[in-house]
C-alpha cells in the first residue's frame, strides 16, 4: 500500500510538469507528436438527466395500474429510463438499453406494484 501511495505521488508529479510545459510551451505537444483533437473530452458523470417529479407510489395507491399507466405514456423513452434509474428498479441496467416504452412502462408499473405490496401483510394483520 506505501508503494502504490509513493507511486501515485511520483504520477501525479510528471502529470503535473507535463501540464505545466503544455501551458508554457504548446509547442511541446508537436514533440510528442500529439494534437488536442486527439484527447477525447470525458465527462465528469455519465448521462446525467435531472430526476423526473412524478410521484408513481401515490399514483399508483391513488388510482392503480391505469392510472401509472396514463401518467407514464406520454412521457418521452429518456424520462421512462430516468424514472427506472431513480427508484432502483433495473440493479442490472439492462432496461437503459430498451428503445419499446411499453416495456419500461410494464417494468415500473412491475415494480411499483411489488413495492407498493411489500409489507402489506403486515398493515393487514389484527
Amino acid at each position: 500500500m506505501h508503494d502504490e501511495k509513493k507511486m501515485a505521488m511520483r504520477l501525479a508529479r510528471i502529470l503535473r510538469a507535463v501540464a505545466k510545459e503544455i501551458e508554457d510551451n504548446p509547442d511541446f505537444l508537436k514533440n510528442i507528436e500529439l494534437r488536442i483533437e486527439d484527447i477525447p473530452i470525458v465527462s465528469g458523470k455519465k448521462d446525467m438527466l435531472e430526476p423526473i417529479d412524478i410521484d408513481i407510489f401515490r399514483i399508483f395507491s391513488e388510482g392503480g395500474d391505469q392510472a401509472l399507466r396514463q401518467r407514464l405514456e406520454p412521457l418521452e423513452l429518456r424520462a421512462l429510463v430516468q424514472i427506472v434509474r431513480q427508484h432502483g428498479f433495473d440493479p442490472s441496467k439492462l432496461a437503459e438499453k430498451w428503445k419499446d416504452k411499453e416495456r419500461l412502462i410494464n417494468l415500473i408499473l412491475e415494480r411499483v406494484a411489488a413495492r407498493s405490496d411489500s409489507g402489506k401483510v403486515f398493515k393487514d394483520y389484527p
